[in-house]
């Protein structure tokens, strides 16, 4: 017996986190509802008919990774996961900087994404400056596969 799909109904509230690093701000046309996010990792709840306006009127939010949604389910519902696939996290990035220098600027070089460059960048040179990234070769590997230096003061 095939098991059955659960329903996921459109009042079904879901909570989204910023990924943008800056202010964001989304008002939904149907429901007249802001939402606003004053900085990265911020999160709210959103319902899952917002979330479907969102994307059928504004897809940058998901297409650039402003937006991520935590639900699985939902992201499958709406059809988000090829967005949520280009996007490169926080926790992605503690991953790739564990890998050999060759393969993180290989990685990082190829990110299509400006939001996921950021989102790299921006990690990496927290790591940099608060002196937990500390290997030569990782930081130029880092440097050279995002094109800016990590020091804040070169």
């Amino acid at each position: 017996m095939a098991t059955r799909k659960k329903t996921i109904e459109d009042n079904t509230s879901v909570k989204v986190v910023s990924q943008y690093d800056g202010v964001l701000v989304y008002k939904c046309p149907k429901t007249g509802e802001r939402f606003l996010f004053n900085e990265f990792g911020v999160s709210d709840s959103m319902t899952v008919a917002q979330l479907r306006t969102m994307s059928a009127q504004h897809q940058r939010f998901f297409k650039d990774g402003w937006l991520k949604v935590e639900d699985d389910e939902v992201v499958q519902h709406l059809k988000l996961e090829k967005h949520a696939k280009k996007i490169i996290t926080k926790d992605d990035c503690v991953e790739l900087l564990k890998e050999n220098p060759e393969l993180i600027e290989e990685i990082l070089s190829k990110l299509e994404n400006d939001q996921s460059r950021q989102n790299a960048f921006r990690y990496a040179q927290n790591e940099y400056v608060n002196g937990r990234l500390r290997d030569h070769f990782v930081i130029k590997a880092i440097e050279k596969g995002l094109g800016k230096q990590l020091d804040p003061n070169s």
